[in-house]
């Protein structure tokens, strides 16, 4: 499931782990940030027709501020003050822009802040639940007079209590979250910390101890030891099985150098629209 993911949503994250390593790629640090997130457990069927599910992955890591959100299920706000703006249909980028700098430190004028949604879906004739990857942004312009929902998902940019938030009637079994990002005088892109938020109702079905269970049965069940009591060998082996996940997906991306992001072949990127904005996307899996 992390491949998968990763898969889709590669093109949307260049360089988007500020301070990894030399000799690690965007893939290698994926992988390992996600592998500490929960398991996602898949049948081998699923596997094999390129199952995915959209999970709260952390997509972003570098210095800037963490955008922190408040709230539940896709009723959620950011921190990000916007003072007695209301976002509607006839609201610019530059008054926007101008809400956003004037009233939160952190941001200036030519700063990004990008909006990333993964919508779940289920392939209505196998069966096999596949994502829909999805972006936009805004760079921060005091001139624009570009309509903020003419280039924007709305339901990403919306005004919350008087915080930049998101419209819960809108986005159902999805995982999503926002981004700030600028460029240094080095030129050197600049990243805030964020995981993906979850809203997606299937998750639940394919995490924890049943969706194990289910998904070992379809690889020939459990290995026992028979110096192991029973308990315990069952607790390391739902630990051994994202250990194992680890180990081998981490060498492939090493040995590959970019080869986790060539193998991203499903997914397809847009182009740059007028008012600064960006959307891209990709799919993942059948659909």
């Amino acid at each position: 499931n992390v491949i998968q993911m990763y898969k889709g949503i590669c093109p949307l994250i260049d360089f988007g782990f500020e301070n990894k390593a030399p000799g690690l790629s965007d893939y290698n640090m994926f992988v390992r940030l996600a592998l500490k997130q929960e398991p996602v457990y898949m049948t081998r069927a699923e596997v094999a027709g390129g199952g995915c599910i959209a999970a709260p992955y952390q997509i972003t890591q570098g210095t800037l501020p963490a955008i922190a959100v408040s709230g539940e299920g896709a009723a959620r706000r950011t921190d990000i003050k916007l003072g007695t703006l209301v976002i509607d249909a006839n609201t610019t980028m530059a008054e926007l822009s101008n809400a956003i700098v004037q009233q939160n430190a952190d941001y200036d004028y030519g700063d990004q802040l990008s909006y990333f949604v993964v919508h779940q879906q289920v392939n209505a004739v196998t069966g096999i639940p596949f994502c829909q990857f999805d972006a936009c942004a805004v760079v921060l312009d005091k001139t624009s007079t570009v309509k903020v929902w003419d280039q924007l998902r709305s339901e990403g940019f919306r005004t919350v209590e008087g915080y930049l938030g998101h419209d819960a009637a809108e986005t159902a079994d999805a995982v999503f979250c926002w981004v700030h990002s600028r460029r240094n005088g080095s030129g050197k892109t600049l990243v805030s910390p964020q995981l993906l938020l979850a809203n997606n109702s299937l998750l639940a079905d394919y995490t924890g101890s049943d969706a194990y269970q289910r998904a070992v049965k379809t690889y020939g069940g459990e290995n026992t030891v028979f110096l192991t009591p029973e308990e315990q060998a069952n607790a390391n082996a739902v630990e051994n099985a994202g250990g194992n996940t680890e180990s081998g997906n981490s060498e492939q991306g090493s040995s590959d150098g970019q080869g986790g992001t060539e193998q991203g072949g499903n997914s397809s990127t847009g182009g740059t629209e007028q008012g600064g904005s960006t959307e891209q996307g990709g799919d993942s899996g059948l659909g």
